[in-house]
């Protein structure tokens, strides 16, 4: 391969040669397409937002999942780049041929057992998990089942189960080894009281896996039904159930060190704003519309005054 390579390399190198020479690596070729990867990265957002609404009823916690990157490989590389002992399940989606990796990175699996027993779900060392640990984490498990059912729905006709689980990757055989693969990570971080949890998961897709789903995303590209129902359906289903903290504050105040340090329970503290001006409304820190306070019934409420710009 490289003799060949090299001698096209010379020849464009020739004055008033217009060839132009581009790396290529005959081990991993790109076989996905940039459209059908960019698909890929969207259908998984909802993915991504089922599964968390899912893992974190089981925890009783809040959890946020979100896609971090999409790379393609040969299934020999991608087992290798795994370390052992892995938290793997392996599933197929019923009617289409091949099978599915979900990778849970070993301590965040021992993390999540923690979190379940009543834990903080503080960071441990790696090992393997005990055969009560792994039968904890099988009710965690089964949830990417149903989230992907979802992601996929509206794509492709599925019904996910569960093939079997393993801890040493070297021991699966989901595909050839020179088969590329769509490996799909995302961080997942479960917030509560003390250390956030925080860690990685996968989805490996076999090339014989995804030539199905690349059809029916064709397919619906051309009949147009992608374009037009999919964004309203899947963005409805993500925002219509999520919980969005709303903060209601003054402008900002200044005030001297000293008297800042000499403050005791019942003091006042004057601010730079008059009660008759309006307060302001935020979310995540970034201003949405400015409000009047109020009451309705026993509760303190706010009174929408105009969006901001």
């Amino acid at each position: 391969m490289t003799q060949p390579s090299t001698i096209v390399k010379a020849a464009a190198e020739e004055p008033g040669s217009d060839l132009e020479v581009s790396a290529f690596d005959f081990r991993a070729p790109d076989k996905f397409p940039r459209g059908f990867v960019r698909d890929m990265t969207e259908l998984h957002a909802t993915f991504g937002q089922n599964l968390s609404e899912r893992i974190g009823r089981e925890l009783r916690t809040t959890v946020t999942i979100d896609q971090i990157g999409v790379e393609q490989l040969t299934y020999d590389g991608y087992v290798r780049s795994m370390p052992n002992p892995s938290i793997l399940s392996i599933f197929d989606l019923g009617n289409v041929a091949g099978q599915i990796i979900f990778e849970v990175s070993p301590q965040l699996g021992l993390m999540l057992v923690d979190r379940m027993l009543g834990g903080s779900g503080k960071p441990v060392a790696p090992r393997r998990p005990t055969d009560l640990e792994q039968s904890i984490l099988s009710a965690l498990l089964k949830h990417p089942l149903d989230a992907l059912a979802e992601s996929l729905d509206g794509i492709i006709t599925t019904s996910p189960r569960l093939v079997g689980t393993e801890l040493n990757p070297q021991f699966v055989h989901a595909a050839a080894p020179t088969e590329m693969v769509l490996v799909l990570t995302f961080s997942l971080v479960a917030d509560a009281s003390g250390p956030a949890t925080r860690g990685l998961i996968s989805l490996c897709y076999p090339l014989t896996v995804l030539n199905p789903i690349r059809e029916a995303l064709r397919r619906a590209t051309w009949s147009g039904t992608l374009q037009e129902a999919q964004p309203s359906d899947a963005m409805a289903s993500i925002l219509n159930g999520s919980l969005v903290d709303v903060v209601v504050s003054t402008e900002s105040s200044s005030i001297a060190a000293a008297d800042l340090a000499g403050l005791a329970v019942g003091d006042v503290v004057t601010l730079e704003q008059t009660t008759d001006e309006p307060l302001i409304l935020s979310i995540d820190e970034r201003r949405i519309a400015t409000c009047h306070l109020g009451r309705q019934g026993p509760y303190l409420a706010t009174q929408l005054e105009k969006w901001t710009s």
